[in-house]
C-alpha cells in the first residue's frame, strides 16, 4: 500500500515545495542587488613553456626548402593550423624617423618624414647604433608640411641613438597561402639553417622575413565568473564587487547609481569599473542583460578560480541556488546528464522560480529548474527569478565520466519542513570528486512507513510521519550504496553507512575462452570444457575474480587458495581437495591446460559457497558469488 501511493505522496510533496511553501516569502524586492555566482569556474594551467615564433630571413631559396639565416628561435610546438608560415617583403622606402617615442613599447604615435612612407600592417625597423627598435603599424595618419604621424606598435626598443633610417618588411599571401613548415632547425638560432617546407607554389626570395607559428604545448584556459544586477533602482545606491586575482591580492570597483538610471546602465557602469581596476586580472563583459562576465586568466587545476563576492548600500535580497544534491557553485554536469536545481529565498524557504540558461548550446534548463548539459566542454550561467529576487548559478559542462564512488547523504535545510528530509547521492570520477547523481540515481527504501521519492523533481525527498528505522538506498552507475535511516519522535532524520554484500557474476561458455565478469567481457587462457562427463574450470581466474590469493607450489604440483578465512589445497592428478582442514572427494582430478589449472566445476560450490546454474543447451555456466 505504501509503495502505491508513492506517486501520490510525491506530486504533494511538489506542491508543498514549490507552491505553498514558496508562498511564505512572496514580498517584492525594491532595493539594489548585485548577486555573484561564487568562486570563479573553470581555469586549466597552461603546460609548457610561453610559444616564441620563430623568425629569420631567407639567404637562399630552391623549389620546396631555403636556407634561412634563424635570428628568434622558436619555444613550444608548431601550430597546428595549417599554414603556419607568413611571409614578409623587404620594402624600399624613403621614410625616416627619429621619434623619441620609439624608446617606449606599446602603442605609440609615430612621426615620419615624408617620402615614400610605411602602410598599415608593415614591420619597420629604424636603425639605432646598437639595436634597431621595431615597430607593427596599426593606423596611419595625416601628412602635414612633410612629416607624418602614425600609431605604431612598438615591440622592441632601440638600443643606442636612434639614426633615422627606416626599413620595412611589408606581409604578403601571394603564393604562399599553404607555406608550412615544422622543421626543427627553427628552433635554433643560426646564420644559415637548412629548412624545409610543404606548401611553397614558388620558391621563396632572398631577403625575404619568415615568422612560423608556435603555441604553448597547453594553452592556458580562463576562468569565469558572473554578476547579476536585479531589484529596485535608487538614486545614491551602490553597487560594489570586489575579487580576488591569482596572487590573491583583493580588488573592488564600484558604481554609484545617478538620477534617471536604468539596470541596463547600473550593469554597464559596474562593467566599465571593473575593467578600469589596474591589476585586477579580470575582463568584463555584458553578454547578457543586466549580467556582467568576469573572465580571469588563471593557472592551476580545474575550478582554482579566486573569490569574487558583491556588495550594495543596501539590503540585498537574493536568491541562493544550489543542486538537489545540495552542492554549490559551480556544478559539474556530464553531456547528456542531468541535474537538478533548487532555489531558495532569504528566509530558506524553496520558490518557485523562473529559470533561465544564458548559454543554450551548453546546457538547457527547464521549468522546474532541471539542467542538461549539451556538449562535453563549455560554462553557461543559469539565472532564477522569483518576484525581483534573483541569483545565478555556473554550470560546468564536462565530457561523461565513469564513476569510481557513490554517497549518499543529508541535504541541509535553513527552513525545515515538517516530515520532509532531502537526500543527495553525490559521485565521484577520477576528475572529478563531487558530481551530483541525485536526479540519475534509482532511490528505494525499507522504511515501512515513510516513502522516498523517485519521481522528479523530487528524487530522493523522504515523507515521513512517524519514528522509524530502515534503510535507504541510491543506485547508479553500477553503484549502490546504502544508508541505515533512523527517524527519532521529535522527527530529527540520521543516517549511518550500511554495509552491503556485493554481487558477482561470472558467465561461461563451454569451449570459449570469452568469459563476462558482471557483464563484461574477458578472456581466459583455459576454455571451459567438458572430458568424461564432467565440466571443468580455470580455477586461478575463478578464484582471482573473487577477490581469493591463489600460490603455485611446483615441488607437489598443487596450488593454495585463501579467501578471508577459507583455505582450500588442491593437487594435480588428485580427486581429492582440502578446504579448512576437512578432506573433500572430487568427480575427477584437476589437470592443466595451457599451463592453468582445470578443476571440476564442483569444487566451485563446495570451497567457495557460491551459486552456480548449468544451461545445458547452450552450455552456459553462471556463477553467482556474494564477495565477503
Amino acid at each position: 500500500m505504501k509503495k502505491f501511493l508513492s506517486i501520490f505522496v510525491a506530486l504533494a510533496m511538489v506542491l508543498s515545495l514549490f507552491a505553498g511553501v514558496g508562498a511564505r516569502s512572496a514580498k517584492a524586492a525594491t532595493t539594489l542587488t548585485v548577486t555573484p555566482s561564487g568562486n570563479f569556474a573553470g581555469g586549466l594551467a597552461g603546460s609548457g613553456a610561453t610559444a616564441v615564433n620563430a623568425v629569420g630571413t631567407v639567404v637562399s631559396s630552391g623549389s620546396n626548402s631555403a636556407v634561412v639565416n634563424v635570428t628568434t628561435a622558436g619555444v613550444g610546438v608548431f601550430d597546428a593550423v595549417t599554414p603556419n608560415v607568413s611571409v614578409m617583403v623587404p620594402q624600399a622606402l624613403t621614410a625616416t624617423s627619429t621619434d623619441a617615442d620609439w624608446a617606449t613599447l606599446g602603442v605609440q604615435y609615430i612621426t615620419f618624414t615624408a617620402g615614400t612612407l610605411p602602410i598599415v600592417d608593415d614591420e619597420v625597423i629604424v636603425a639605432a647604433s646598437a639595436a634597431p627598435a621595431v615597430g607593427t603599424v596599426l593606423m596611419v595618419g595625416t601628412t602635414v608640411g612633410g612629416l607624418t604621424t602614425d600609431q605604431v606598435n612598438v615591440t622592441t626598443a632601440p638600443v643606442g641613438t636612434i639614426s633615422g633610417a627606416v626599413s620595412v618588411m611589408r606581409p604578403t599571401s601571394a603564393g604562399f597561402t599553404t607555406l608550412r613548415s615544422i622543421d626543427p632547425n627553427w628552433l635554433t638560432v643560426g646564420t644559415a639553417q637548412p629548412i624545409t617546407f610543404t606548401g611553397m607554389v614558388s620558391p621563396l626570395a632572398v631577403g625575404e622575413q619568415l615568422e612560423v607559428s608556435m603555441v604553448q604545448l597547453q594553452a592556458a584556459v580562463p576562468a569565469f565568473a558572473f554578476l547579476t544586477i536585479g531589484g529596485g533602482i535608487t538614486a545614491g545606491d551602490v553597487a560594489t564587487a570586489t575579487w580576488q586575482d591569482t596572487t590573491g591580492t583583493s580588488h573592488t570597483a564600484s558604481y554609484t547609481v545617478v538620477s534617471g538610471d536604468s539596470l541596463a546602465t547600473v550593469t554597464t557602469g559596474l562593467k566599465s569599473a571593473i575593467n578600469a581596476v589596474v591589476g585586477g586580472n579580470v575582463i568584463a563583459t555584458n553578454p547578457y542583460a543586466y549580467v556582467i562576465t568576469l573572465t580571469q586568466n588563471v593557472a592551476g587545476i580545474a575550478g582554482n578560480g579566486k573569490t569574487l563576492t558583491s556588495s550594495t548600500s543596501v539590503t540585498a535580497t537574493s536568491l541562493t541556488i544550489h543542486t538537489l544534491g545540495g552542492l554549490t557553485s559551480p556544478a559539474y554536469v556530464e553531456e547528456g546528464k542531468t541535474i537538478q536545481l533548487v532555489a531558495v529565498n532569504p528566509t530558506g524557504a524553496i520558490v518557485a522560480a523562473t529559470w533561465t540558461s544564458g548559454t543554450g548550446t551548453i546546457a538547457t534548463i527547464n521549468s522546474n529548474g532541471l539542467v542538461m548539459a549539451m556538449t562535453d566542454s563549455g560554462v553557461s550561467l543559469v539565472t532564477a527569478t522569483f518576484g525581483t529576487y534573483s541569483g545565478s548559478f555556473v554550470v560546468i559542462a564536462i565530457p561523461p565520466q565513469t564513476i569510481t564512488s557513490l554517497a549518499v547523504k543529508l541535504v541541509p535545510a535553513t527552513l525545515k519542513v515538517a516530515g520532509q528530509q532531502q537526500f543527495g547521492a553525490i559521485a565521484a570520477s577520477a576528475a572529478y570528486l563531487a558530481l551530483d547523481y541525485t536526479t540519475q540515481a534509482a532511490w528505494t527504501d525499507t522504511l515501512p512507513v515513510a516513502s522516498v521519492s523517485n519521481v522528479a523533481p523530487t528524487q530522493g525527498l523522504l515523507a515521513y510521519s512517524t519514528a522509524e528505522t530502515g534503510n535507504v538506498s541510491a543506485y547508479a552507475g553500477s553503484f549502490t550504496t546504502t544508508v541505515a535511516v533512523t527517524i527519532d519522535a521529535a522527527g530529527v532524520v540520521t543516517i549511518t553507512t550500511a554495509p552491503v554484500a556485493v554481487k558477482r557474476v561470472i558467465v561461461l561458455t563451454i569451449g570459449t575462452d570469452i568469459v563476462t565478469v558482471d557483464g563484461h567481457a574477458t578472456s581466459v587462457d583455459a576454455a571451459p570444457e567438458i572430458v568424461a562427463g564432467r565440466t571443468f574450470v580455470p580455477i586461478r581466474f575463478i578464484a582471482e575474480t573473487f577477490g581469493s590469493t591463489v600460490t603455485w607450489i611446483p615441488a607437489t604440483r598443487s596450488i593454495a587458495i585463501t579467501l578471508g578465512t577459507t583455505t582450500i589445497g588442491l593437487q594435480i592428478g588428485n580427486k581429492t581437495a582440502v578446504i579448512n582442514g576437512k578432506i573433500i572427494a572430487l568427480d575427477a582430478a584437476p589437470y592443466i591446460k595451457n599451463s592453468r589449472t582445470m578443476v571440476p566445476l564442483r569444487v566451485i560450490t563446495e570451497s567457495f559457497g557460491g551459486n552456480v546454474a548449468w544451461d545445458p543447451i547452450n552450455h552456459i555456466i553462471t556463477i553467482t558469488y556474494l564477495l565477503p
